[in-house]
């Protein structure tokens, strides 16, 4: 009777370890997953806040070098117009100011300019015209906003406030957490703005949840955001998961490993496909040119990638370019698509010294001089000269090193090649890239030319970029054009270059061979060109 008792218990016992194991695990997997999960996440959203204020304050300094550029100094009728222009462009500009040689203010775009006082010392941005600073308005309860100053060199300038709210995201959202606390700070200036998602976030947490916080420092601007969750609010956002897991035992877990099987699987085989795809030779080049709108002669092409597959399927860039990048096959790529482009390309380019062959590059490119010898290596023994490089770097990426992407660039000017800023903008480094970079050609981004026709303010802007290209010995290629009316402007405006499917799509290599020989026959350029029928050319940096 004992042992048959005894062997009950013992099975009972052994079955509720076996039922209760998987179900303690669980929530213990649950609880980890989810603080790891929230505090990745926090780490997110702090980042993607900070690219937004970037963004916003970026996009508010390049209006106020815009109006600097112009000269505004005091508050006439066309002065005003301009101010609301950009107003317009940025709206989370809360106003545009004029200030004298003594700091005083003589007017603003909208009304009697705000009265404000310093709360942070004046702290330099990437532009040297340029300078950032906390100020507020009012004595009790002040309102605090940032302030961008431009100063002439007699002392004058023009200055922008931006309100705090202005500067956070409309929303920010998490799965994990129900509500967050974000601080954007300013240094030495305290913390310039605060934003709670939900108004009970701000008394006191008791949940047995610990909080989660991440902060991220901006490499631009001297501030940084802080984002928090409290532990209530992750409760609030995962108690049924828990609940689930108290329930559901084994099957949860099982399930939960399934998912992470199949969520592996996915993650590794796109990476192996793209690099089984450049071992195969499936990513080839196609070229879109590069057309002299004022005489109709053709200059060169971009080089764009295509995904070829073995079925004869053409898979676009936007399909497959991000993981590649983010995977690090886009450097295997670059090279076996200037490989392929050297190989199609060398007779024709041979007898036409004067064509250009653009690459374009990313971020990655620019962090060592790899790039450099792999240019080197390929077109160095090549018939196509390295003079006729065109190497392309985007704005949509930020450069986590400008004195290296310098070197960088330099160095691949050094070899003979020219160097474009590409996404002219509408990404990271504004204006403060062209400043710095070095670069030799500013391509306008097939956004603003769009505009072109509908978009007053937008035209404004293509305006001012015909002008700063003009300015700084730039030349300029506009990009996306797609109607005559379009061409008609930008000539109109002395812009010269300009690429788009109003003259040609992106083409394989055989089709745009062909389109060389008939704009360009071989037996004209062995008679030779003139000096007018070839780009500017500039020296090296």
């Amino acid at each position: 009777m004992y042992d048959a008792e005894h062997s009950w218990r013992q099975t009972l016992l052994t079955a509720l370890a076996v039922v209760a194991a998987p179900i303690v695990g669980l929530n213990a997997l649950l609880a980890f997953n989810t603080m790891t999960t929230a505090e990745r996440e926090i780490d997110g959203v702090a980042k993607s806040t900070l690219a937004v204020v970037e963004q916003r304050i970026d996009a508010a300094a390049t209006q106020l070098i815009l109006l600097g550029l112009k000269g505004i100094q005091s508050c006439g009728s066309t002065d005003i117009e301009r101010m609301h222009a950009s107003e317009v462009a940025a709206r989370f500009i809360a106003e545009i100011a004029v200030t004298d040689a003594s700091g005083q203010l003589v007017c603003s775009g909208f009304g009697t300019p705000r009265v404000v006082r310093a709360v942070s010392p004046e702290h330099g941005t990437t532009s040297p015209d340029v300078t950032l600073s906390a100020v507020a308005i009012g004595s009790e309860l002040p309102e605090r906003m940032l302030r961008l100053l431009w100063r002439y060199p007699d002392g004058g300038g023009l200055r922008v406030l931006i309100a705090n709210e202005e500067l956070f995201p409309h929303f920010l959202r998490s799965r994990m957490t129900s509500g967050f606390i974000a601080e954007i700070e300013l240094m030495n200036g305290g913390v310039l703005s605060r934003k709670l998602t939900s108004a009970g976030l701000s008394g006191r947490d008791s949940a047995p949840m610990l909080a989660i916080s991440g902060a991220v420092v901006s490499q631009r601007y001297p501030l940084k955001v802080e984002v928090s969750a409290p532990g209530s609010a992750l409760l609030d956002a995962n108690v049924m998961p828990f609940v689930y897991a108290n329930v559901g035992g084994l099957a949860f877990a099982l399930f939960v490993t399934l998912v992470a099987v199949l969520v592996g699987r996915r993650t590794g085989g796109p990476i192996r496909e793209i690099a089984d795809g450049i071992r195969k030779g499936e990513f080839v080049p196609y070229y879109q040119p590069v057309i002299d709108i004022t005489s109709g002669k053709i200059l060169g092409c971009e080089v764009l990638v295509r995904w070829v597959k073995r079925d004869g399927r053409v898979v676009p860039p936007g399909r497959f370019i991000s993981l590649a990048e983010a995977s690090g096959e886009i450097f295997p790529m670059t090279v076996a698509l200037m490989e392929r482009a050297r190989d199609d390309m060398a007779e024709v380019y041979a007898s036409r010294p004067a064509l250009k062959l653009g690459f374009n590059l990313f971020a990655g490119h620019f962090e060592n001089l790899t790039i450099v010898d792999d240019v080197r290596r390929i077109f160095e023994p090549s018939r196509i000269r390295l003079s006729q490089l065109m190497l392309e770097v985007t704005e949509r990426q930020p450069l986590p090193d400008i004195p290296r992407a310098r070197l960088v660039i330099a160095k691949l000017q050094a070899l003979g090649a020219r160097v474009a800023l590409d996404d002219v903008g509408t990404g990271h480094g504004g204006l403060s890239y062209l400043l710095k970079l070095g670069v030799d050609v500013m391509k306008m981004d097939k956004m603003f030319v769009d505009a072109i026709g509908t978009d007053r303010y937008s035209v404004a802007i293509v305006d001012s970029m015909v002008k700063l290209a003009e300015d700084m010995n730039l030349d300029l290629i506009a990009e996306g054009v797609e109607t005559i009316e379009q061409v008609e402007y930008l000539r109109g405006k002395g812009v010269r270059m300009a690429q788009g499917y109003v003259f040609a799509p992106p083409l394989p290599a055989r089709s745009f061979k062909d389109l060389v020989e008939a704009m360009s026959p071989q037996s004209r350029n062995r008679a030779g060109r003139s000096p007018a029928d070839l780009p500017a050319q500039k020296a090296s940096a």
